[in-house]
């Protein structure tokens, strides 16, 4: 009876499938029937609430190709003036009841010798010891009461000296720093004083994890030139140096051409440069010193191992061949350099429950990490070179899986790159293009733009640049900068797993894509 049934139940299945076939390939070959297509994408159905989602649906809410926010359009006034020795006086006005004054100079560690290593550092210390007019203490209490900020930076090719004050102090700030540029005293009882503090600087370079990183991964990728060389100098050459080397040091960069004077803020440029007429005459056009070190350095990819077992943690730092300043992908790298961000374990993975939903494809890496607690994305470019990469910081546990996490997604990326990544950090440097409103923060900008492209660069012109890279660009700029290319890495720290490494090759391996998934190398 059962079989009976199921034959019966068959057979009427079967003729009704054969007549609905029958059916549908006659009504497929017909003539008067329209064939109509479906659109299967997300759309409205009614009038659009306050919180829809509907307007964002195709580009994330991203501009249109091209487009920058509308507040970007606009500029802040800027004017130079090239004095008669040689002086260039920038301005960049905006309202403020603050004024930012700045001399930049065109020289830095890169400009001394494996002999003079250090100098640069102790002559913006000593500037402020004491000029021919006012004692230290004296310049101390000055800048004290006038409310204002002195601050002296030494890098690689600029040292800058600047001073933010009330906007009615301009006058007396240009004096001042004058006073500090073109009359120093650097006598010997100040520079043996502050050869002290400066070795005292060098042995808290310990504590200094980043920055010591930092610079290592410099001396590891540029080991054949100063470049490489740190910006505080050798602490082994410290007690070599003389107060004579100091002095020269100041005679062969401080002239004019080789200074760029910056004013921001409630400013007038005219005042500005009169006020610099005054007060920096007594400068030369030039020097008859040659310029040290102006070969192109030549960036080597190396391995560099500070073995350190009584550190708790581990600092790695995977640096790349890099654009300099004035290359046509220089912008792009700080688009990527913003890709991959910046990470603190406390502030991006606190209160996920799944790594995986970061909407930055490294912070997912770190997060399935969890000692690694701190990661920052750095790009230095200077006049003739450059370098890119990541720093990390975390338990010696994870030491060869931060490794891999600096070199997998330069690699990745230049296979595929996902547009909301590039919408992300594009959408930060738009904010931090509109939030940069500083004094100083407008002279630090302004200044190396001169030197390096002589001319100012406004924001606008930043933002339509980045405005037209997209996901496509960014890969393919991977891809030739990053694909099979050579990493130079930095550890320090307890790094045993890491430094039994014999063979560079073994790091190598790990810039091709067939050996950037998780069962390859030092992930494991």
């Amino acid at each position: 009876m059962f079989n009976h049934l199921s034959k019966r139940f068959y057979t009427i299945g079967s003729k009704a499938l054969k007549n609905n076939m029958r059916r549908f390939a006659m009504r497929s070959m017909s003539t008067q029937v329209t064939k109509t297509g479906h659109d299967y994408s997300i759309k409205p159905t009614g009038d659009l609430k306050q919180f829809s989602k509907a307007p964002i649906l195709e580009n994330f809410g991203e501009l249109q190709y091209g487009e920058i926010p509308e507040p970007l359009k606009y500029v802040r006034p800027f004017e130079q003036t090239t004095l008669s020795n040689g002086i260039r006086v920038c301005t960049e006005g905006f309202n403020s009841e603050l004024a930012g004054v700045g001399v930049f100079i065109n020289a830095g560690s890169r400009d001394e010798t494996l002999d003079t290593s250090g100098t640069a550092f102790l002559l913006e210390r000593l500037l402020l010891k004491g000029t021919e007019n006012r004692t230290g203490s004296e310049l101390v209490s000055e800048i004290e009461n006038l409310g204002a900020t002195y601050e002296g930076k030494t890098h690689r090719e600029i040292s800058s000296h600047t001073l933010k004050v009330l906007k009615n102090d301009v006058s007396k700030a240009v004096e001042i720093l004058g006073d500090l540029i073109t009359n120093p005293l650097l006598n010997e009882n100040a520079f043996e004083a502050e050869r002290e503090v400066v070795s005292q600087i060098h042995e808290n370079n310990i504590n200094e994890y980043e920055r010591t990183t930092l610079q290592a991964s410099h001396n590891n990728a540029f080991r054949e030139h100063m470049i490489g060389q740190p910006t505080r100098g050798d602490r082994d050459n410290l007690p070599n140096l003389t107060i004579d080397q100091v002095r020269q040091f100041h005679a062969d960069n401080y002239y004019g051409d080789n200074i760029v004077i910056v004013g921001s803020g409630n400013i007038s440029h005219q005042d500005l440069v009169d006020l610099v007429e005054t007060h920096f005459a007594s400068l030369p056009k030039t020097t008859s010193a040659t310029k040290n070190n102006t070969e192109r350095p030549i960036y080597i990819p190396a391995l560099q191992m500070m073995r350190d077992d009584e550190m708790y943690n581990s600092n790695v730092g995977v640096f790349y061949d890099a654009p300099s300043r004035s290359h046509p992908d220089f912008y792009a790298f700080e688009l990527l350099k913003r890709i991959f961000g910046t990470y603190r374990l406390d502030k991006n993975a606190e209160h996920l429950n799944d790594v995986a939903k970061q909407y930055n494809a490294l912070h997912g890496m770190i997060g399935d990490l969890p000692d690694v607690t701190i990661h920052n994305s750095h790009y230095f470019a200077y006049s003739d070179c450059g370098i890119f990469g990541n720093y990390f910081f975390g338990n010696e546990v994870f030491t060869r899986q931060m490794n891999y996490c600096g070199m997998v997604l330069n690699t990745t990326y230049g296979h595929y790159m996902n547009d909301v990544e590039v919408f992300r950090a594009r959408n930060k440097y738009y904010n931090e293009l509109l939030s940069n409103e500083g004094v100083i923060s407008s002279l630090h900008d302004i200044a190396p733009q001169i030197f390096y492209l002589g001319r100012r660069v406004p924001r606008s012109e930043i933002a339509k640049r980045i405005a037209y890279i997209d996901a496509y660009h960014m890969k393919n700029l991977c891809y030739d900068w990053f694909y099979d290319a050579e990493p130079s890495l930095t550890n320090w720290g307890p790094i045993e797993g890491i430094s039994a490494i014999g063979s560079y090759k073994y790091i190598k391996n790990h810039t091709y894509s067939t050996v950037t998934n998780a069962h390859h190398g030092l992930y494991c």
